[in-house]
């Protein structure tokens, strides 16, 4: 009883921690995007006081560029300016929010694990620490709005596989309906859950939740006729340049899972069976793409690019580990993918989500490490959280990335670069 009761107090304090650390950081002003999010949250307030006002039509930044995003999220951020008549109140209420990320993210991992324990939900609070997330939070952005209803929607995309209810399908799809009217890239994945359902449901069944999903549509044609912008994202021009960055990015971002001594196993033994065609076949891809990668293109992105696009500037003032990093990104992924073909479908999400002209780390942290985790089960997710010394260490590699931060925050080893 007592061991027991030692265990929930020191969950309860490894949940408050990460918490009392963002609210610590809205007190504090802090940004560990390098003042990136605090620069969108500023510049589109103009588009949130409009909205306010019930100005749909013209509203727009403070610079008059109309938004380029649905407006989902402004209309959230614009209905608690409307009823408390200040920003920083909006701030505050959209921290508490934001919380929902790791509660839903508990919610959704204890579905597909039928695990309640204390550890999930350490292992889910432990995400408050990574800096975009935080930097959203504190900074309301769009992105991790999309995000929160993304897994409310797959919340209940797997209540609808245990209970087969049209309600909770419903449900799931009207949730990814107000992630998308938030970003539009999240639109994907009605292909991925359409997809789904239409392995599993019978063709009647099947028809009326495509049907449902045009009469979620029709909302868009009304917005995007009011702004064209929304149809014009700024998608890359160089797909060599976008794949480098984003597989870079994929490459940091998968050694929080492979951390654990369990899926490095996996992966070595993986490695251990490939055969000198795929190894060829990997070493030519590579090959091909650095080849004809845009140089002056890579190197003068400073401001985006990722973790080891940051570190390869900063410490060699070229693209040596970046491309490196590239490398491994490819190999890591293959490997993946040969352990189990579901993680070709997340690759594949993720970089058509990511198909920006310029790419930032943001688009995928902690996006692809929550795709990782709830689209389907795998082994590597269930590594994570099967035993608190996995847990803990996933916990302290996190805390030491926000700590990694923190130093570049306030030595502006970023903003140096970017000079």
């Amino acid at each position: 009883m007592i061991k027991k009761n030692q265990e929930i107090i020191i969950s309860l304090v490894l949940v408050l921690i990460p918490i009392i650390s963002l609210f610590t950081g809205f007190v504090l002003n802090e940004d560990l995007s390098t003042g990136g999010s605090r620069w969108d949250f500023n510049i589109t307030w103009p588009v949130v006081i409009d909205y306010s006002n019930f100005n749909f039509l013209d509203a727009s930044y403070e610079s008059g560029v109309k938004p380029r995003h649905f407006p989902f999220h402004y209309m959230l951020l614009a209905t608690t300016y409307k009823i408390f008549n200040d920003q920083n109140l909006v701030r505050i209420i959209y921290l508490f929010f934001s919380l929902l990320m790791p509660f839903f993210l508990y919610l959704n991992l204890s579905k597909i694990y039928d695990n309640k324990n204390n550890l999930v939900l350490i292992f889910s609070f432990s995400f408050l620490f990574f800096p975009f997330f935080r930097s959203s939070a504190l900074w309301p952005n769009a992105h991790l709005t999309a995000l929160i209803f993304f897994l409310i929607s797959n919340f209940f995309y797997l209540k609808a596989i245990k209970q087969n209810k049209y309600f909770y399908k419903s449900l799931n799809l009207f949730f990814l309906a107000l992630a998308t009217y938030t970003l539009q890239t999240y639109v994907i994945l009605f292909v991925f859950y359409l997809y789904k359902y239409l392995r599993a449901e019978t063709k009647k069944n099947f028809l009326k939740l495509f049907i449902f999903c045009v009469f979620l549509g029709i909302p868009a044609l009304y917005f995007l006729a009011l702004n064209e912008r929304m149809l014009k994202l700024p998608i890359t021009h160089n797909l060599f340049y976008t794949i480098t960055n984003n597989f870079s990015i994929i490459f940091f971002l998968l050694l929080f899972i492979l951390f654990n001594n369990h899926n490095y196993k996996i992966l070595l033994n993986q490695f251990k069976s490939l055969k000198i065609v795929e190894i060829f076949s990997i070493i030519l891809l590579f090959i091909i793409i650095i080849y004809n990668l845009d140089y002056n293109l890579l190197n003068s992105n400073m401001r985006g690019g990722g973790f080891f696009y940051k570190i390869s500037h900063f410490v060699f003032d070229n693209n040596v580990i970046f491309l490196i990093s590239f490398f491994f990104g490819l190999f890591t992924i293959f490997l993946l993918i040969k352990e189990d073909f579901n993680f070709l479908y997340i690759l594949i999400l993720i970089n058509i989500m990511g198909l920006n002209y310029q790419i930032y780390q943001k688009y995928f942290e902690p996006l692809f490490l929550v795709m990782v985790l709830i689209l389907f089960k795998n082994s590597f997710s269930k590594n994570l959280i099967i035993e608190k010394k996995y847990v803990l260490s996933f916990y302290l590699l996190i805390v030491s990335y926000y700590l990694l931060a923190l130093i570049n925050l306030f030595n502006g080893f970023t903003f140096k670069m970017a000079a």
